[in-house]
């Protein structure tokens, strides 16, 4: 596709500008994305020795990326605003394939820019690194549904979901969907939705199958089937702490940003209505633990139902016209608010206090000897260069509330006999909410042989080993 010169010069421009708001707000590092390639790095196994409930590929990735580039937070920053730019060149290509209009492929494009930055797009996690590739899925599965009866979309599409899947295992909510709407619209042609189902599940199928003989290799299959099979699907919801539901303000804020597309729920356009009941599917992205963040892929969808829906908010009536327009000025007054709130150049988890306690840790520890951190994050391991006690796990109740987890960690105190525990006191805002969170064996063990010696900075406190 070609384009004038003014959407040649204005979409460098919009990029410019999404990356400057990028460059000035706070940038969320979760301690995940550095941590577990680290441990791999230093010959952990996944599953076994680092608890982790998410699928292996993209720890595997990001620990190539850490051989390269380390693990200071510059290199994971444009790691991110790069997959964000991807994320908002794939938009516009899709609006403008879509649309066939440059001009509201661009409007929608900003549109996502500006609705991204308070919607938490700033950071490093699973469903950034996912959205591209869910972007890519749902407009090839969009084109096949309009051709019918071309399978390399489907099949695009199919390996795209099968990425996004192999990313977190979120992404089965939109295999569900596609395979329903597949059901929906082909039912009468068994034949071919046979055919059609058969395209959509294979990468997957495949991808499972790889998994499998990898970590049967690694003689982890039944660690791999307990973190990212049993306690996701099937014990996460009974888990203690596990489940964050929107607040009513949190909740207010999606219904309110559903509600700019009022008149496209009144009409009975089948691309419109697609887009629109697949960025409501992938609103279970959020689910069990919401946070913004956990919407960038619903929000690139919505930015496609946008871009199907220019033309009718240009023609509704009043009514559907200040709800819209209200929300637009809601919505862009929100993105002011937060930027005012989040202009710092300083990486949340990697703040100023935590260096500093990762130097006075080097210094007490200047063999680099196991340690255990006592309700502590795990980027203070990769700041000092530290390695932990094994099995090691955050401080989330629906990890050490799995059955033989605690005795586990015990039991690899007792192996590796670490000199120094870094401790950060319980805050007692709630039994399971994080930092407040007591895992008792652990905690009772580590009160019976470790013992204060120090304060380091803030509530962080050092604890020696009172055990041969």
């Amino acid at each position: 596709m070609i384009f004038k010169p003014s959407i040649r010069l204005l979409l460098p421009l919009s990029l410019l500008s999404h990356l400057i708001l990028l460059f000035f707000t706070r940038f969320t590092l979760w301690p995940e994305m550095v941590v577990y390639p680290y441990l791999l790095n230093h010959g952990f196994l996944l599953y076994r020795d680092i608890i982790n409930p998410y699928p292996p590929l993209l720890a595997f990735k990001l620990s190539i990326f850490a051989t390269i580039f380390g693990y200071q937070p510059a290199p994971y920053q444009i790691l991110a605003w790069l997959l964000i730019l991807i994320t908002d060149v794939a938009i516009f290509l899709a609006a403008a394939k879509i649309t066939k209009s440059p001009k509201k492929a661009l409007a929608v494009t900003l549109f996502f820019i500006v609705l991204s930055i308070p919607f938490g797009v700033n950071g490093l996690w699973y469903d950034l690194v996912q959205t591209p590739f869910i972007i890519v899925a749902v407009y090839f599965f969009g084109r096949y549904l309009e051709k019918k009866i071309d399978n390399v979309d489907l099949l695009v599409s199919a390996v795209s979901l099968a990425v996004a899947f192999f990313i977190k295992q979120q992404a089965l909510w939109l295999i569900l969907w596609f395979l329903a709407v597949l059901v929906y619209r082909k039912w009468k042609d068994k034949k071919n939705l046979l055919r059609a189902v058969f395209i959509m599940v294979a990468p997957i199928l495949i991808g499972l199958g790889l998994e499998i003989l990898y970590v049967v290799q690694k003689g982890i299959f039944q660690d791999f089937v307990t973190w990212t099979v049993y306690l996701p699907f099937f014990k996460a919801s009974q888990m203690p702490g596990y489940v964050l539901l929107p607040t009513l303000r949190q909740a207010a804020t999606v219904a309110l940003l559903f509600l700019i597309f009022t008149p496209v729920v009144l009409k009975r356009n089948f691309p419109q209505i697609f887009y629109l009941s697949t960025a409501v599917v992938l609103l279970l992205f959020a689910y069990p633990r919401f946070d913004f963040f956990h919407l960038i892929p619903s929000l690139s969808i919505l930015a496609l139902v946008f871009a199907l829906s220019i033309n009718d908010f240009q023609k509704q009536k009043s009514l559907g016209a200040i709800i819209s327009l209200g929300a637009l000025v809601f919505f862009s007054l929100v993105t002011a608010s937060y930027l005012k709130s989040n202009w710092t150049r300083e990486v949340r988890f990697f703040e100023k206090d935590v260096s500093k306690a990762a130097d006075v840790l080097q210094k007490v520890n200047p063999k680099g000897k196991p340690i255990f951190l006592q309700n502590v994050s795990g980027q203070i391991l990769v700041i000092s260069q530290t390695l932990p006690t094994k099995p090691w796990a955050d401080s989330f109740p629906w990890y050490l509330e799995m059955p033989a987890v605690q005795a586990n960690i015990i039991g690899g105190i007792l192996n590796e006999k670490p000199d120094i525990v870094v401790y950060k006191p319980y805050t007692g805002m709630g039994k399971y909410q994080i930092a407040s969170y007591r895992p008792q064996k652990v905690a009772d063990f580590l009160d019976q042989n470790y013992k204060e010696v120090l304060k380091i900075d803030g509530n962080l406190q050092l604890k020696a080993r009172l055990f041969k």
